[in-house]
């Protein structure tokens, strides 16, 4: 195969791979804050409505996040909406939640 044959086939690849990605999926979960796991990623912890763990990668939040990181222990139990998106993750290889916004619901 031929250097230029090659090259455009990458390059009808990454442009599918980016058209894919452009309907990541995006929502919210309601649910009790647990903590703050650091691993490859720091990963946001709480246990939603129904009583199941879930896990949210921190990338790239707005400041309503910070405060979780910043004192996990303190706000521990603390009833809380997360606004998440998709997002694929190269380490996971897969797409995964990422939160981008934290609310404080009332008890």
């Amino acid at each position: 195969m031929n250097s230029r044959r090659l090259f455009a086939l990458l390059l009808c690849s990454i442009v599918l791979v980016g058209v894919g990605e452009a309907r990541a999926a995006v929502g919210s979960t309601e649910g009790t804050f647990v903590g703050i796991e650091q691993g490859d990623y720091a990963h946001f912890l709480i246990k939603d409505s129904r009583g199941k763990d879930d896990s949210f990668i921190v990338l790239r939040p707005d400041k309503s996040v910070q405060p979780f990181l910043d004192n996990p222990a303190k706000l521990k139990g603390k009833r809380i909406r997360v606004h998440w998106e998709e997002q694929t993750i190269p380490e996971a290889g897969e797409k995964l939640k990422t939160v981008t916004k934290v609310e404080t619901r009332p008890r």
